[in-house]
């Protein structure tokens, strides 16, 4: 079997086995690489020299009868937001371009650690910042279902590069969605995990040797196996720095012991933000699927509307994305601000808002996200794992106007406006929760179609759990055609 069809659990079984050498798995994903990366752009910077020698010492171990570890030999590709010592590391910025790191994320060093071979990096949009990657550095990655679509944003040419069989694994990052939106896009599992739980050093941005672990921001695997994803998470779970000399973290297994014991609650559409009737559909069969396997399954969400969890998301969010802007893009932002009546609630007004957003106000906000924190704890208290909508619509064709409030989209024959693409990502990211996207069936028009499962701050093996009940029943990663 060729080895694009096989996890990269498996590949790590037949490389210790001895029925396939790391140097021969090697070079079998540079030869994807080269064959198919020029239709799609998702690997921008390799270091096949590097990753060959690498592989050859892995062989030497296992020759030698040494330990091996659970990823021993398995390359992969990650994200060009981690930093890899002796890569470039421009995340599409062209003040960025041709930057070479000096040392390589902790994220990086784990996956190593873990035995796992770092043979390139793939495309992101500018500074990570769209749902889309493209950008004047590295130019424009595409959707393996359709060529003419994106595969997502920010980490795109991670969910292209894994779909099509480039990579067995992935590693990606998400504030907006970035693992969850690719990984629904191209039909990928992923996992964005308890804020705090796995370390951000290493990842750009902010900055090249950056320290600081910024607010909302996660990083997390993609896979097309949730074995895959549960141990690429595993591998890179654990505490830093001081933290480290005095504690390890031990996450508790799923709630449920089996699907008989699992209470699950569905939020599949949502007037403020519509979502297409397929992929709403595709949600409550998805429930009715764990309905018929035991799971008590109810129509409930938690005790708050989406316009409020976006309000405060968006508040929370634009200081942070705002932090690198000029001057003169916060002059206008300021504008924009004084310009706008008290009960303009438009996305851009809200952006414009969180950007020149003061520390005292932002203490406010803060507040609101713990009260929403507190709802989600008595929601928690009825059901174990919520399911909802990652994104409005399946991957979006390509859409490149810089005006990003130019740039309408259309869910069930309604125009919509881009900036909606952050509403469903912030029910799971304003307060920190685990959340794991799964692959739902495709949508009619052929492309992939997921969905998120929500669970409880810090049990991030619930959400895990139920994605593997999910492709126990049928609900997995299905190679495009083109790429099989």
């Amino acid at each position: 079997m060729s080895l694009n069809k096989l996890s990269a659990q498996d590949i790590s079984k037949q490389i210790k086995t001895k029925k396939l050498s790391a140097v021969e798995a090697l070079d079998f994903f540079i030869a994807r690489i080269e064959t198919h990366n020029p239709t799609l752009n998702a690997v921008v910077a390799t270091r096949f020299d590097e990753a060959r020698a690498e592989a050859q010492q892995a062989d030497a171990k296992q020759a030698r009868g040494e330990p091996l570890q659970v990823l021993h030999g398995v390359p992969m590709t990650i994200k060009d937001a981690f930093e890899v010592e002796g890569v470039t590391c421009d995340v599409g910025a062209p003040n960025f371009a041709g930057k070479v790191s000096t040392q390589s994320s902790l994220v990086v060093e784990r996956l190593r650690h873990a035995g796992a071979i770092i043979i390139g990096k793939t495309n992101t949009p500018i500074f990570c910042s769209d749902w889309q990657s493209f950008n004047a550095v590295h130019g424009t990655s595409n959707n393996p279902y359709h060529l003419e679509h994106t595969p997502g944003g920010s980490s795109g040419g991670a969910a292209a590069a894994l779909a099509a069989g480039l990579t067995p694994m992935e590693y990606g990052s998400d504030i907006g969605g970035s693992i969850r939106v690719p990984a629904h896009y191209c039909g990928l599992f992923g996992h964005k995990p308890t804020h705090g739980l796995v370390p951000q050093i290493g990842h750009v941005p902010p900055v090249h040797g950056a320290l600081a672990e910024g607010d909302l921001a996660v990083v997390g695997p993609l896979a097309k196996t949730v074995d895959d994803l549960e141990t690429l998470f595993d591998a890179t779970l654990g505490t830093h720095g001081p933290m480290a000399q005095a504690m390890q973290i031990a996450l508790q297994g799923p709630r449920f012991e089996t699907a008989q014991g699992l209470r699950v609650g569905i939020w599949a559409d949502d007037a403020f933000c519509a979502v297409d009737t397929e992929i709403a559909a595709a949600i409550e069969a998805a429930g009715k699927t764990l309905e018929t396997l035991g799971a008590e399954v109810k129509p409930v969400k938690p005790d708050f509307d989406l316009a409020w969890n976006t309000q405060i998301y968006a508040l929370l969010l634009n200081p942070i994305m705002g932090r690198g802007f000029s001057d003169s893009i916060h002059q206008r932002m300021q504008k924009t601000v004084d310009a706008a009546s008290d009960d303009d609630m438009s996305y851009a007004t809200l952006q414009a808002r969180g950007i020149r957003l003061l520390h005292k106000d932002w203490l406010m906000w803060d507040e609101h996200r713990a009260q929403l924190a507190a709802k989600w704890q008595a929601y928690f208290q009825q059901v174990d794992v919520l399911l909802c909508p990652v994104s409005p619509t399946p991957a979006m064709p390509h859409m490149q106007e810089p005006n990003v409030y130019a740039r309408p989209f259309s869910v069930n024959g309604e125009t919509r406006g881009y900036m909606e693409n952050i509403v469903w990502p912030g029910v799971a990211t304003v307060c920190n929760l685990p959340a794991t996207s799964v692959p739902l069936p495709p949508h009619s028009s052929g492309l992939p179609m997921g969905m998120q499962i929500i669970g409880p701050a810090y049990e991030d093996k619930t959400p895990i759990g139920v994605a593997r009940l999910l492709e126990q029943a049928g609900y997995g990663f299905q190679a495009p055609r083109d790429f099989a």
